[in-house]
């Protein structure tokens, strides 16, 4: 549904630092805000929701993802510890629900590669599905898949701390997350203009 960022081309090595040729090449401070991702990822069922490839200073904020039929809100690529420009990412009270409708290796959230001084807080996922096409397990609320680092993961609601890890560097702070999150941040995250209906 929104594709940011790069994604380079096949024959590009995935595990070696991303440099692009010309610095603004990077997508760097963009936000994406209070819109509503439904009904997506039909034609190719292993595309995401929110999707954000080389990036940094993004800010994805109170946004509704569901009913996709893999992940939700995806940020980074590469599958690398190394620096590769990407960094202050913010992924921050966002709805995500009915995700991973056809294929697993997902997460509500998703996140790759070393991204210094980033943030996963006060989200709302929940309604895993299950897949009727999935050839793994690996299905989670938040999915920090290979060499994610550089993230702090705080106050984000979920029935239960189902969260993937895929070799996570040192830097990541991951607290106070799951079911015992406050029920306001529970009820805050998603469109803000869903809140004026109230």
């Amino acid at each position: 549904a929104m594709l940011i960022g790069h994604f380079p081309d096949g024959g590009f090595e995935t595990h070696v630092p991303y440099k692009p040729a010309v610095a603004g090449d990077l997508c760097d401070n963009i936000t994406i805000s209070d819109n509503e991702v439904c009904d997506a990822t039909n034609e190719d069922w292993g595309c995401v929701g929110i999707g954000a490839g080389y990036v940094s200073n993004i800010n994805i904020s109170n946004n509704e993802v569901h009913h996709v039929n893999y992940s939700g809100i995806c940020v980074g690529w590469g599958w690398t510890p190394r620096e590769s420009g990407m960094c202050n990412n913010r992924i921050i009270a966002n709805y995500v629900h009915d995700f991973g409708r056809q294929l697993y290796d997902v997460g509500g959230i998703y996140t790759l590669s070393y991204q210094p001084n980033s943030e996963i807080r006060y989200n709302r996922i929940e309604d895993l599905c299950e897949a009727p096409y999935a050839t793994n397990e690996r299905a989670f609320y938040i999915y920090f898949d290979e060499a994610t680092d550089g993230y702090t993961v705080t106050d984000n609601w979920c029935p239960k701390e189902l969260f993937g890890y895929n070799q996570p560097g040192p830097k990541m702070v991951i607290k106070g997350n799951g079911p015992k999150v406050d029920r306001r941040i529970k009820e805050k995250a998603g469109l803000k203009k869903q809140e004026n209906k109230k």
